[in-house]
């Protein structure tokens, strides 16, 4: 025992240096091996904060999209090989921000402890954040079909439930918002239909607008398509009144002269033509030219299935015009005649006829188109003066009042 605790204290002091020249040496091979570096670290995601700072004031920003930072970090080996973009944390506070709109970037890392053994440095610390008015705006929302519905259909009424939608965002974004509406495919279909869609909002050049870069209040839209059977009618335009004294109606032009309409089978079998008759000429004396809206003279349960939405009329009126035609004995038409007896007019003179009408009328107008005749059924020998009767001629109005003395003898 006595010798172990001699051989311990033989030589201490010497043991002792011993220690502490090798911890000593320890020391400077681990600080050697763990000396100071730098790394750059890439992507580090920048978070904004206090954005009711801007908002507060009516105002909506928006930033850079994929905003990220890079920095260099100092320190010991050691620490800075492991540190990742996960270690770091920017952060961007929009209170502080700029007149110019620019807002400083902060990194620190994550763990206090290792912030406190790094140097952190990095050039780009500002952001600039575009700032602008905020907008709130309310639109219609209409419903947009595709396809087509099956033949012998139309598509006479389309709902949105709700039908107004209200946007809020960046006055520029807001102000390009043109048409909001509900897209609905109606291919093939034969009765009515309804389903629910989300909104999709259009410039005015028809083109469809990202609506993550504003707030709207609708998200889905219920929508309803009445889809019914169709048929076609005849148009007839019919005038009413008198023109003025000396003119008449010359022609009554108009398109269409058909249309399609759509209503349930049971109103539609009611139906086989719209009459437009209420064209008052009383009084005119030139041509009368009108829109007319087709809807006013549909009957109830029927509506139009086309965008034809009026019939243009034209009423021709023109100035009534007279005419002298010079009858003949010859072109006069005995009726009844008996084969017993002789029929000759007497002194075989002409007769004078005035006629009145329109000049298109007239122009081509002759004694034969009249077809004068006299019945003379029943009469026997002798002179008798006979009225002659004219043939009836649309637009044509005989002004006198013919008698052809007319001589009957006995066949010798």
């Amino acid at each position: 025992m006595v010798n172990m605790k001699n051989r311990i204290l033989d030589h201490f002091g010497l043991k002792v240096l011993s220690l502490i020249i090798a911890i000593v040496i320890w020391v400077i091979v681990a600080n050697v091996d763990d000396y100071t570096t730098t790394k750059q670290i890439s992507g580090i995601e920048i978070e904004f904060i206090n954005g009711d700072a801007i908002t507060e004031k009516n105002k909506v920003y928006e930033v850079p999209e994929g905003t990220v930072i890079d920095i260099i970090v100092k320190g010991r080996r050691s620490i800075v090989e492991k540190l990742t973009n996960e270690d770091f944390k920017a952060v961007a506070d929009l209170s502080k921000m700029s007149i110019t709109n620019a807002v400083a970037v902060n990194v620190s890392a994550v763990s206090s402890r290792i912030d406190k053994e790094l140097t952190i440095s990095y050039t780009n610390n500002a952001v600039n954040i575009a700032v602008e008015e905020k907008l709130q705006k309310q639109l219609p929302i209409t419903v947009r079909t595709s396809s087509e519905v099956a033949d012998g259909y139309a598509i006479r009424n389309k709902t949105a439930s709700p039908n107004l939608i209200t946007v809020e965002g960046a006055e520029s974004v807001v102000n390009t918002i043109e048409e909001v509406v509900v897209d609905v495919d109606v291919n093939g279909a034969s009765e009515s239909l309804s389903a629910y869609a989300a909104p999709v909002f259009l410039d005015k050049n028809g083109n469809e607008i990202d609506s993550s870069k504003f707030d709207y209040d609708v998200k889905e839209v219920e929508v309803s398509v009445e889809v019914l059977k169709t048929k076609e009618l005849t148009v007839r335009v019919k005038t009413q009144g008198e023109p003025k004294k000396g003119y008449a109606v010359a022609s009554i032009n108009y398109q269409p002269t058909s249309i399609l309409v759509v209503g349930e089978a049971a109103d539609l079998a009611k139906v086989d033509e719209v009459v437009i008759d209420d064209i008052d000429v009383t009084d005119c004396s030139k041509d009368l030219e009108t829109p007319i809206t087709l809807a006013d003279y549909l009957p109830s349960g029927i509506t139009l299935a086309e965008d034809t939405q009026e019939v243009m009329e034209k009423v021709a009126i023109e100035e009534i015009e007279e005419k002298t035609l010079v009858i003949s004995g010859d072109e006069i038409n005995i009726v009844g005649k008996s084969g017993e007896l002789n029929y000759e007019f007497k002194d075989n003179i002409s007769y004078i006829l005035k006629v009145r009408g329109l000049r298109e009328n007239l122009d081509n107008l002759k004694v034969t188109n009249l077809i004068p005749s006299i019945d003379v059924s029943g009469y026997d020998v002798g002179t008798y003066k006979f009225s002659v009767n004219f043939k009836e001629i649309k637009g044509i109005e005989i002004l006198d009042n013919i008698e052809a003395e007319l001589e009957i003898t006995q066949v010798q």
